[in-house]
């Protein structure tokens, strides 16, 4: 019985999974199994990407065909039947510091936690994912306190009971990970954060990433729907929806509807429209914690008759985000709450800067 099962979904034989392989297997003492999911792909071909490491007894090539071009299904598939006590995800493009399923797997020991969080690092350049936001010096997180809504990507190392929370939702072209990522934060237990010298690695390469591919804005946001309809929103707080819809709406909604140079397209803009109330249900509070310009955008959004000279006008002023509006809130006395600009862009600037990690030392 390995300790940790790593699960690699690969959907064409051009990905470096033989560098993905080497550290899973050559950079790990502890027992491992690799399940590499070939989806929609000859299992021959992924073997052959595999090179020496196809023969290793300890790796495991499995087709899975649904003909859906998205990641959720042969990962739903790997999860049904997680049978080690630790698993893992690895996209195709990544791999692993050396040491690291070691080392992550002593910190959840150590600390009885049940999830534990690595810092990721894009290559070549070597800088942080700012994911997520957390406070300082902090070796055990909180969902809310350490903002983790903010890390979507379910990467670490994850008790195997959670499993089923970790399943991503069937259908979606992308954002499938955004619910099962909040139900790991809000609802598994103890999360640790783990030691800085053993990060997750995102590769450089693989511009046909799945989940990559510009989409419309109504495909951007189909997740909406499903994630209202999640089960945990009746077991949260008030200050964990609020965390959690404040983020959708600065990165999901706003961030995804100006990537293109910072204009709201017509369809982007009705796309918004239609996401935004369901959001603002399920935290009514949100606006508080928001800017005083995003607040604005929401309430132009959501009005009867939004004017797209006001829109244009606000989605231009939210991206000087040094002045007076976009850093304090509606009302003022909440500018300094956890959630508002002001402290989330000092705490992401800090994840990046100051803390890409803490030595875990016992």
């Amino acid at each position: 019985m390995p300790e940790i099962e790593v699960i690699v979904p690969v959907h064409t034989p051009t990905r470096p999974i033989r560098r993905l392989a080497a550290s899973v297997l050559q950079g790990s003492e502890c027992d491992v199994r690799l399940r590499v999911i070939a989806h929609n792909t000859d299992p021959a071909g992924i073997r052959a990407a595999l090179h020496e490491h196809a023969d290793d007894p300890r790796v495991e090539v499995t087709a899975f065909d649904d003909g859906v071009h998205s990641p959720a299904g042969p990962l739903a598939f790997a999860l049904a039947d997680v049978s080690a006590p630790w698993f893992t995800k690895i996209d195709s493009d990544d791999h692993l510091a050396r040491g690291a399923l070691d080392s992550w797997l002593a910190t959840a020991h150590r600390h009885r936690a049940d999830v534990v969080m690595p810092r990721m690092v894009q290559e070549p350049s070597g800088v942080d994912f700012p994911t997520p936001p957390r406070r300082m010096l902090r070796t055990m997180l909180e969902p809310a306190k350490d903002r983790l809504a903010y890390r979507t990507s379910t990467m670490g190392l994850l008790a195997s009971g959670l499993a089923p929370l970790a399943v991503p939702v069937a259908g979606l072209e992308t954002g499938e990970d955004i619910a099962p990522s909040l139900r790991l934060w809000f609802e598994s237990g103890r999360i640790a954060m783990a030691d800085r010298g053993f990060p997750y690695i995102v590769g450089e390469g693989a511009g046909d990433r799945v989940t990559a591919a510009p989409r419309p804005m109504r495909a951007e946001l189909a997740f909406v729907g499903p994630l209202a309809l999640e089960g945990f929103w009746g077991r949260l707080s008030e200050a964990e929806k609020t965390s959690i819809v404040a983020k959708l709406i600065r990165v999901q909604l706003f961030g995804a509807a100006g990537r293109s140079g910072g204009y709201w397209a017509d369809e982007a803009v009705e796309a918004v429209r239609e996401a935004l109330p369901v959001l603002v249900r399920l935290a009514p509070r949100v606006p508080v914690v928001l800017s005083r310009v995003d607040s604005d955008l929401v309430g132009e959004l959501m009005s009867a008759a939004p004017e797209r000279g006001v829109i244009d006008r606000l989605v231009t002023e939210r991206r000087r985000y040094l002045g007076v509006r976009p850093l304090t809130t509606r009302p003022y006395r909440r500018t300094l709450a956890r959630d508002a600009p002001l402290r989330f862009l000092a705490a992401s600037f800090a994840a990046r800067h100051f803390q890409p990690g803490l030595p875990d030392r016992g």
